[in-house]
């Protein structure tokens, strides 16, 4: 009897689930078309996942889920069996809903809804005095259109009187490109210009405030979140000018990657690193990936056109720590071609690492170690790759010039004039280090080229003393005619040098710019824009109007 009852319940069941299926695809479709025509923003999945909890033959409601998000993946703990925090943060990528990926059932192209009506319709563009002049034929006076061809005339009448603005022609197509398109793209769009420009005269500065670089997706400041840092920590634009693209690194240990035209500045995508309190980011010499490092042994590497984000082992150089390894990546270069990472570490050691695609190998090409003692402060590259420049020693006014292939210092002076280097950067014709005291050295490199191995002063070109704190950031711009240096120690503390005659901007900046404390200075690649990150969170854009496109 038991027997014959469930038989009796198995056959009953196997009648009704075909029922229950057709049902339930009924209400996917109803539910599909739903969102389609009204912007409905609930999940399918979400509202598939109600149905498979309620039906009788789907007990485990998993049936919505992706095959990756059915296992999870221990992570190794750091030697003592134990897993920190740390480890258990892994990185997010966040898209603007624009960058949705679209579902399976709907079509990339054509109307998503038609009313068969429009093509019932009759219109006479003869009868009707304000459609008159959509007539293609002014003498037949009987001509009539339907509602699909009305709507295109209309269309055609409307872009005529109205036509698209030219900053608009240059966009790609779609309202919001991606990182991906934008690396595939052979224009840009804010096209470069090729003509001659007349060299950019001292004094005057023109120059004008655009919308704010991340007003879409503004970087949280310390004042609005816990363990939020200083806002913005650093600015990192593509090296390619045809490939707008900022990355703002964050206090809130987040990336966020924007494409900068000038006009929407649209989100790309954000990337959330709990692990790792940033900053620096650093594009790679080809552009295919970025670096993040901050304030722990180990780095992230995300590659812009798989869109992944990789960790780096504990050790970069190692299974294990050595005294000179470092214990933060954030003062690191890359070699210009990319070839050669070169990492600061402890006790005045500078460790040379081979890069290949997607991160280091682990491989130290080279230590350099000239014990003067000391830590260093910064490092440059030369622009032929071969020789490194380290600022450091015990007041943090020696540069060191080794020669990678020989593993030797074959240079070495001194910077008189300041006390306490703590930013050098490098352009094609000149050098200029930043110091506590809020004084910037600019040096020609021609007059450093063939220095002997002895530490002694050498006369700057210039002394940019408009600074009284100490120097956070500098910035040369492309062309080598401007120079940009910053201290985030107090408000407004930036300044702008007309570089071959080493005098500064008189109109700019004024003392209503609201710059705030600046962390980050950066010119884009092209030079028509300049960007500065501060505390509280904002990304300030300029154009820079003797550099735009339509000059």
């Amino acid at each position: 009897m038991p027997s014959t009852l469930g038989s009796r319940r198995r056959k009953r069941h196997s009648e009704t689930a075909p029922s229950k299926h057709r049902k339930r695809n009924e209400e996917d479709e109803e539910r599909d078309l739903e969102s389609r025509l009204f912007g409905s923003r609930k999940p399918q999945r979400e509202a598939f996942l109600g149905d498979a909890l309620s039906s009788d033959d789907e007990e485990t409601g998993l049936g919505w889920m992706q095959d990756d998000e059915l296992f999870t993946v221990d992570i190794p703990g750091t030697g003592n069996g134990d897993v920190s925090e740390d480890d258990l943060d892994a990185p997010t990528i966040e898209l603007p809903e624009s960058d949705a990926a679209p579902s399976s059932t709907t079509k990339s192209s054509g109307s998503v809804w038609s009313d068969p009506a429009d093509e019932a319709i009759v219109v006479s563009l003869h009868e009707n005095k304000r459609l008159r002049k959509l007539k293609k034929n002014a003498s037949n006076a009987g001509e009539k259109t339907d509602g699909k061809e009305l709507q295109a005339r209309l269309r055609a009448q409307f872009e005529q009187l109205h036509p698209k603005p030219e900053w608009a022609s240059r966009r790609l197509d779609g309202a919001v490109p991606t990182i991906h398109r934008l690396l595939n793209s052979t224009t840009s769009l804010v096209a470069t210009s090729e003509s001659t420009r007349s060299p950019l005269q001292p004094g005057f500065l023109d120059i004008q405030r655009l919308r704010n670089a991340n007003e879409q997706n503004p970087t949280t400041g310390k004042k609005q979140a816990s363990n939020a840092g200083f806002g913005v920590v650093d600015l990192a634009w593509h090296p390619s000018p045809r490939v707008p693209v900022l990355a703002v690194a964050g206090g809130d240990r987040r990336v966020r990657f924007i494409n900068i035209d000038g006009h929407t500045n649209a989100p790309l995508l954000t990337l959330n690193i709990p692990s790792l309190p940033l900053k620096k980011s650093t594009f790679h010499p080809s552009g295919s990936s970025v670096l993040l490092t901050g304030s722990r042994p180990f780095y992230y590497t995300y590659d812009l056109a798989a869109q992944t984000c990789i960790r780096s082992p504990r050790n970069l150089f190692g299974s294990s720590p050595t005294p000179s390894s470092p214990q933060s990546l954030d003062r690191h270069a890359f070699s210009p071609d990319g070839t050669l990472l070169a990492v600061a570490g402890r006790r005045g050691c500078v460790s040379v690492v081979e890069w290949r695609s997607g991160g280091s190998n682990g491989v130290v090409v080279a230590e350099l170690r000239s014990g003067r003692g000391g830590t260093v402060a910064d490092l440059t590259w030369s622009n032929d790759g071969s020789r490194l420049n380290v600022l450091g020693g015990a007041n943090g006014d020696e540069v060191e010039e080794w020669d990678i292939a020989e593993r030797s210092v074959v240079g070495q002076w001194k910077d008189d004039r300041a006390f306490g280097g703590l930013v050098m950067r490098h352009s094609n014709d000149y050098t200029a280090i930043g110091s506590s005291t809020g004084i910037v050295n600019l040096y020609r490199n021609a007059s450093l080229a063939g220095r002997s191995k002895q530490a002694n002063g050498v006369e700057p070109f210039k002394s940019l003393e408009h600074l009284t704190t100490p120097i956070s950031s500098i910035a040369f711009h492309p062309s080598d005619e401007i120079i940009a240096s910053a201290s985030s120690s107090k408000n407004d503390m930036l300044k702008l040098y007309h570089l071959p005659s080493g005098t500064a901007f008189s109109n700019w900046p004024t003392s209503s710019t609201p710059l705030g404390r600046v962390n980050a200075v950066k010119f884009s690649p092209g030079g028509e824009y300049l960007t500065t990150g501060n505390t509280k969170g904002a990304v300030l854009l300029w154009s820079l109007k003797h550099y735009a496109v339509d000059h």
